[in-house]
């Protein structure tokens, strides 16, 4: 369980055209997280970014039923709300997560990467 965790980042066009954001994916209180530490306007960092919702699975090597956290105002900091609808996995084979609605992956990055990347400001 513990090598599904740690800093990933979004391979592809996952945020917006030439957006790079960091998540730290962790298992928490019983659930896979993915938590934004560098983010943008819809989501920004501290926010979680995807959370799994069968506390049950605790293969994620298989799709496991998810939200993501979306917020459609970005005037409205309290507009935040959650997408069900998805999957997730985490593929040990490549070290990607997998975001099944969309086929998005992030892969692995250093931890220094990572929060270098979160010493500057998030994305707009």
């Amino acid at each position: 369980m513990r090598i599904s965790q740690g800093y990933f980042t979004n391979d592809g066009d996952f945020y917006g055209p030439g957006r790079k954001e960091y998540l730290h994916v962790t298992f928490k209180n019983g659930s896979w997280q993915g938590l934004k530490i560098v983010g943008d306007t819809n989501v920004p960092r501290g926010k979680v970014s995807f959370r799994t919702l069968d506390d049950l699975n605790l293969d994620i090597n298989n799709p496991t039923p998810a939200e993501i956290q979306i917020q459609a105002e970005t005037w409205n900091e309290d507009g935040f709300s959650w997408m069900e609808g998805t999957s997730v996995r985490f593929d040990s084979t490549s070290d990607k997560w997998i975001i099944n609605f969309w086929a998005f992956s992030f892969s692995r990055v250093q931890e220094e990467e990572a929060l270098n990347a979160a010493k500057g400001a998030d994305q707009e």
